[in-house]
C-alpha cells in the first residue's frame, strides 16, 4: 500500500458539457488547458445518448476486460475519480429503466441533453502511474 497526502488544494473546476459533447474527451482538453496535473472527480452526473466502458471478467493473474457499448438514452447516475499526472482515471454508474451497469469510462460516453462534473484540483504531488508485473497500473511518485 503506498499513500499520498496533501492539505493544498487548487481551484474547483465545474464543467457543464451539452449535446453531444464527450465526457473524457473534455475533460482532459479541460485540465490540458488548465494546466491541472492531479486531481480528484468529486460529481458527474447528466445524461447519455452513449455510453463506453470496460469492467473486469476473472480474478486470474492476468486481467481479462469486457467493452461495453450501450447507445441509447441513458441516466449517468454518478462518476468519480482521480487525476494523476494529467491522465484522468473516472468509473460510472449508470442506468437504463430496468438495467444498470459500473465500471471504468472510456472514452466516447456522448452526452445526451447535459452533464455536469465537479473536479477538485490537487497541489504539491509529484504522482505518476506505473505499471506492475500483471500490467494494472498503480500510483507512485515520479
Amino acid at each position: 500500500m503506498k499513500t499520498f497526502t496533501t492539505t493544498n488544494y487548487g481551484r474547483t473546476v465545474i464543467m457543464h458539457l451539452g449535446k453531444g459533447e464527450c465526457i473524457l474527451e473534455s475533460v482532459q482538453k479541460e485540465i490540458n488547458r488548465l494546466g491541472i496535473k492531479n486531481g480528484v472527480l468529486l460529481s458527474a452526473i447528466g445524461s447519455l445518448r452513449k455510453a463506453s466502458l470496460h469492467v473486469i471478467t476473472n480474478t486470474e493473474e492476468l486481467s481479462v476486460n469486457e467493452y461495453i457499448t450501450i447507445e441509447k438514452p441513458i441516466e449517468l447516475g454518478s462518476a468519480q475519480g482521480i487525476i494523476i499526472n494529467g491522465e484522468p482515471h473516472f468509473h460510472l454508474t449508470i442506468s437504463e429503466p430496468d438495467k444498470m451497469y459500473a465500471g471504468h469510462m472510456e472514452p466516447g460516453c456522448e452526452v445526451q441533453y447535459l452533464a455536469e462534473l465537479a473536479i477538485l484540483e490537487l497541489k504539491d504531488f509529484n504522482l505518476t502511474r506505473k505499471l506492475d508485473e500483471f500490467g494494472i497500473s498503480y500510483i507512485d511518485t515520479i
